[in-house]
């Protein structure tokens, strides 16, 4: 999966270059309609499991990411319709975010950025980013201060997974259902806890686990992985003309002369 979904043109927020610039409300999500998993992030694991198989993957960087699937892979995102509407409780933060999201343009200093191909921006219609003194107008303080929020969890989240990997506890999976309409569907690439290297987990560090919430996050982990069916149920059904074989053309009858 890519490092950084969604995005296509991202360019700095420049406060002269893009004075007039506006954001209105952006009415879809379709720009996640073909991403069969969404980043997530640790604090949001107990909102995600009620409605989202959680796993984990690798991006382009070999790093690993805790995920929502909402889809198979290579496949979309099975929670977003044809009118672009998602279609579910909660929508992970990685989502609500665009079109912003932080750069860092140097050690420890973070940049606001933004896709210039989104539709939502422009410069004439919506809430201004920039007052006419220059200055951040309340909308863009709103977006930094969920950017901001966003960069502190992430920076909890890869804690989490460096402890993941140095415990030795996450392993290849793959799920698989026969449905009662005939058709057998898999889903596989992902990583997962192992219960039985957790449950193995010396008592003192299931206890430092406990006292930072991070025991809390793997049993909702565990626990949304009951949603893997409903997932594989929202695959479209092949139509009747995918589904049937290609009918053979009959073979000419040869005429004894």
């Amino acid at each position: 999966m890519s490092s950084l979904l969604f995005y296509q043109q991202v360019v700095t927020l420049d406060r002269e270059l893009h004075a007039k610039l506006k954001l209105r409300p952006l009415g879809n999500m379709a720009f996640a309609a073909g991403s069969p998993a969404v980043p997530l992030l640790c604090a949001e694991f107990a909102q995600a499991a009620r409605e989202y198989p959680i796993a984990f993957l690798r991006n382009a960087a070999q790093r690993l990411v805790p995920v929502v699937l909402t889809g198979a892979p290579g496949g979309g995102n099975l929670y977003i319709d044809t009118a672009g509407q998602w279609n579910a409780q909660y929508v992970p933060a990685y989502a609500r975010r665009y079109p912003f999201v932080f750069a860092e343009t140097a050690p420890g200093q973070l940049t606001v950025c933004f896709d210039q191909t989104c539709p939502a921006l422009n410069d004439t219609e919506g809430m201004a980013l920039f007052e006419d003194n220059g200055e951040p107008s309340a909308t863009l303080q709103q977006v930094v201060q969920l950017l901001s929020d966003y960069q502190r969890q992430a920076l909890l989240t890869q804690l989490f997974i460096d402890r993941l990997e140095a415990a030795d506890l996450l392993i290849d999976a793959h799920a698989q259902a026969d449905l009662s309409d005939g058709r057998s569907l898999a889903l596989q690439g992902f990583l997962m806890v192992d219960e039985a290297r957790f449950k193995a987990l010396p008592e003192a560090t299931l206890k430092d686990w406990f006292a930072s919430g991070e025991l809390g996050w793997i049993y909702a982990h565990l626990l949304s992985l009951g949603n893997l069916l409903g997932l594989l149920r929202r695959q479209p059904q092949a139509s009747p003309a995918q589904a049937a074989p290609t009918p053979k053309p009959p073979r000419k009858k040869r005429t004894k002369t």
